[in-house]
């Protein structure tokens, strides 16, 4: 196992960080949502709650790449994770939805208690603090050095702060002018800021999971050998390195296979910037696809 270095500790350090200040609020915050009845927050702890889970993934594929554990990324778990994403994408997807149902179904919101409203206050608050702290220890992971993890967190986190500022100023607004129209149109649209951030964030983490451009490639040249051996990739830096072995029939010429390996990998270079591209040919034990052709 590898060990990890100081700059590899900073970026988990600072991913952590993250986590925990998420998982700090967690709680507290969802029980003064519940009494209060506040959409925007309800829209925040639904959008954080789902990608606290994201956030917890991340930092565990980050300690595993940085002590050399890579070795599990290369054929199962990078299809796992992408539905993973799915799976996240798909239930952000729903609560954005039950969120808009219920600003639809909204009626006029009731007094809230001294102790609520200011239990309320403090938490949009510390939540809006939760999302800036750890902008400046993610900000130095990536400037230490290229990680796709790190730099997805950092700009998760900037998006993150950037709806918390909304939900303070709805709140604010709701804790400031009780019983007002005012208050009922603050707390709405600060439900509908988060269901947008939801569906938007969402279906692009559906949208990018299922087509793969590695399966498209396979699939473009699908007619062109005979046996999908194995395919392997994991991503270093920005740099994703794909090794895929094709089967081919023992009676094709070595020009022909030539002329499949190299179109593959254009293509995939083609289709994946500053991809590392290997593709390996092996002898199959299935026949040429043109043998099943009916003879004229």
């Amino acid at each position: 196992m590898r060990i990890p270095s100081v700059t590899d500790r900073q970026k988990e350090h600072a991913v952590l960080l993250a986590v925990l200040l998420d998982l700090g609020l967690f709680l507290p915050y969802a029980v003064t949502t519940a009494y209060t009845g506040s959409l925007a927050m309800l829209a925040e702890i639904l959008r954080g709650g789902l990608l606290l889970l994201v956030e917890g993934t991340a930092y565990m594929a980050l300690r595993a790449v940085h002590r050399g554990q890579v070795h599990s990324y290369d054929f199962g778990v990078g299809k796992l994770e992408r539905m993973f994403s799915i799976v996240i994408g798909a239930l952000l997807v729903m609560a954005g939805v039950f969120v808009v149902a219920k600003v639809l179904q909204s009626t006029e919101p009731q007094p809230l208690a001294p102790f609520w409203a200011a239990a309320a206050m403090v938490l949009v608050l510390a939540n809006l603090a939760a999302n800036l702290i750890p902008l400046i220890p993610l900000w130095r992971a990536t400037r230490a050095g290229t990680s796709i993890i790190v730099l997805s967190q950092f700009r998760a986190r900037m998006a993150k702060a950037a709806a918390s500022v909304t939900v303070v100023t709805c709140v604010l607004i709701d804790v400031l002018m009780p019983d007002t129209r005012l208050a009922e149109m603050a707390d709405d649209f600060g439900g509908l800021v988060g269901a947008a951030f939801m569906l938007v964030v969402g279906g692009r983490m559906i949208s990018e999971s299922l087509p793969d451009l590695l399966d498209r490639a396979l699939a473009a040249f699908f007619d062109q050998y005979e046996q999908l051996t194995a395919v392997r990739t994991r991503q270093s830096g920005t740099v994703a390195h794909v090794e895929i072995t094709l089967g081919f029939a023992p009676s094709r010429t070595i020009a022909d296979v030539s002329t499949v390996t190299t179109g593959l990998r254009s293509a995939l270079e083609a289709a994946i910037p500053e991809a590392d591209v290997v593709v390996i040919a092996e002898a199959s034990s299935l026949p040429r696809r043109d043998d099943f052709s009916p003879a004229c």
